[in-house]
């Protein structure tokens, strides 16, 4: 009896594989877990990122009707599509329905992001506007 007690305070070759096998499942557990935190944290970015991309287009969008409105620019002078000054990565079009009412038209603002490869549109923002004078021009025929 005297021979087991040493074997087991010593330290038996069978107690060391044991120690290097929780070692091993400790690190495997860790590297999980922060593989698992690493994954999360990049969700959230991303969700972050969506939002804010969201919230920039629908202010970029009200911004390009409230200009049509106030008359700052004509509707002759909205391209096809423009970028805004500091979003290089949006791009708005304005398509504009004439109204029977002389100077009433409905203005739908579209904002696209041109860094995806489908150009996704990300906002889209629609009002009535007051053209007064200042209409659509049209194609010379």
């Amino acid at each position: 009896m005297p021979r087991a007690e040493t074997d087991a305070t010593r330290g038996s070759p069978r107690r060391a594989g044991g120690i290097l096998l929780e070692l091993l499942l400790a690190i495997a557990l860790f590297a999980a877990a922060a593989a698992f935190t690493m994954s999360a944290l990049r969700s959230a970015t991303d969700g972050v990122r969506r939002a804010d991309l969201r919230a920039r287009a629908a202010d970029l969008a009200e911004s390009r009707l409230a200009e049509l409105d106030a008359g700052l620019v004509s509707a002759g002078e909205l391209g096809e599509e423009s970028r805004g000054e500091d979003e290089s990565e949006l791009a708005v079009s304005v398509e504009i329905v004439q109204s029977p009412t002389a100077s009433l038209a409905r203005a739908r603002a579209t904002v696209r992001d041109m860094t995806s490869a489908d150009r996704t549109v990300v906002a889209v923002a629609d009002r009535t506007v007051d053209l007064g004078d200042v209409r659509r021009e049209e194609p010379a025929r």
